[in-house]
């Protein structure tokens, strides 16, 4: 899987293709425990006691491959074989499985004018909006924003699935000004722009006075990355969840993800270092009381729940092995961080020893769980910066 990962990097240098070849050595000294494991099967389930597999025989060249042509990216067939299903096997499912080729292309043209139409009707929908945004100024605090406005308004219309950019949006957001005891405590003590860590001593008592009473509350968020190797090439967002209780989640859906917790790393290029890894469990928003001044109107912050990373990887994997952080009395250990420190979605699995938890679904393993697989497969980005 290393390997497999490793070679669809965007960029290569000399210590890329080292970690490329030492992946693939380690896999050829190790692999006769799989066959002496009866591991390699074929057709009936029977056993194969070889290696004989031409594709396996090809990764032998492909470090060479890279230094005489560059990335193996560039030589993907993917792009093709995708057409091949937009643009002949799903319009070959309106026809009546007669001529063919005549049929697909009136479809085809069918579907291309529709397109053409929509392309019109959506650039000439949003020019008003976009007209009206300008000349907006950033950095102009009078600057009065509508929120609605904003999030059409960076959605492309040449796209045929548009991604909108987020982070363009949060320029315009930026000037709202960014709650919970303890958090108001380490922002009066450090400032706003004082990164908060997860697990840190309480400095509030319980009679402390908050400066709301009332919140609002969000059970989902979406959040976006830039590209990795690519830092003007925006990603889709993703969703995550932090939902109450509901059939079928019964002990509720809480994803988890990558924070920062200090301000001389930034992911990905930093990986773990200066980050932690937390579920999220809510997503607030505190209204402040009406005879209250205060400067955190508007602001939204998360309560999220700390997971403890074992310093080596499992030797075996070469997964990092997380663990649910909890304090001298047994509770999780969790604290109210902004949700600007949020940095990407990060996948766990849940390591079941010797005998797994009989209790456990995939609904409920990560509430009963209390040790974590951090999953580097997830997808490739996420491979890269955890990888390094």
């Amino acid at each position: 899987m290393q390997f497999r990962y490793l070679v669809q990097l965007p960029r290569v240098d000399e210590d890329d293709l080292k970690r490329i070849s030492s992946t693939l050595a380690e896999f050829h000294t190790k692999k006769d425990a799989i066959i002496a494991a009866g591991a390699r099967r074929g057709s009936g389930n029977r056993v194969i006691n070889n290696w004989y597999i031409p594709k396996l025989e090809l990764m032998q060249s492909i470090v060479a491959s890279i230094r005489n042509s560059g990335i193996i990216g560039q030589w993907s067939a993917d792009v093709t074989e995708h057409a091949h299903i937009t643009e002949v096997k799903d319009p070959a499912r309106s026809t009546n499985n007669n001529n063919y080729d005549p049929q697909i292309c009136r479809y085809l043209d069918c579907a291309e004018k529709c397109r053409r139409f929509e392309l019109a009707t959506g650039i000439l929908d949003c020019g008003e909006s976009v007209g009206k945004l300008e000349d907006l100024d950033p950095d102009d605090e009078d600057t009065n924003v509508n929120d609605a406005d904003v999030q059409d308004i960076f959605i492309s219309a040449t796209q045929s699935r548009p991604i909108t950019n987020y982070f363009e949006i949060s320029k315009l957001l930026q000037r709202r000004e960014l709650a919970i005891a303890d958090f108001l405590q380490w922002e009066a003590t450090y400032g706003h722009a004082h990164v908060h860590v997860i697990g840190s001593p309480r400095k509030a008592g319980p009679t402390a006075i908050l400066p709301f009473d009332k919140i609002q509350v969000w059970f989902k968020i979406r959040v976006q990355e830039m590209e990795l190797y690519d830092a003007h090439t925006v990603r889709s967002a993703q969703t995550l969840n932090c939902a109450p209780p509901n059939n079928p989640w019964t002990l509720g859906h809480y994803d988890t993800s990558i924070f920062k917790t200090d301000t001389s790393h930034t992911w990905p290029n930093s990986g773990l270092s200066g980050h932690t890894v937390a579920q999220i469990r809510l997503i607030m928003r505190p209204i402040g009381k009406s005879s209250t001044q205060w400067s955190w109107k508007d602001q939204f912050l998360t309560y999220v729940q700390h997971f403890d990373i074992l310093n080596d990887r499992d030797p075996t994997m070469q997964l990092h092995l997380l663990k649910r952080a909890k304090r001298s009395n047994g509770n999780r250990m969790g604290d109210v961080i902004p949700v600007s420190q949020m940095r990407a979605p990060i996948n766990l699995i849940p390591r079941f020893g010797a005998i797994a938890d009989v209790r456990l679904t995939a609904y409920n393993s990560m509430e009963h769980a209390t040790e974590f697989w951090l999953n580097e497969f997830w997808d490739k980005t996420t491979f890269f910066a955890l990888s390094r």
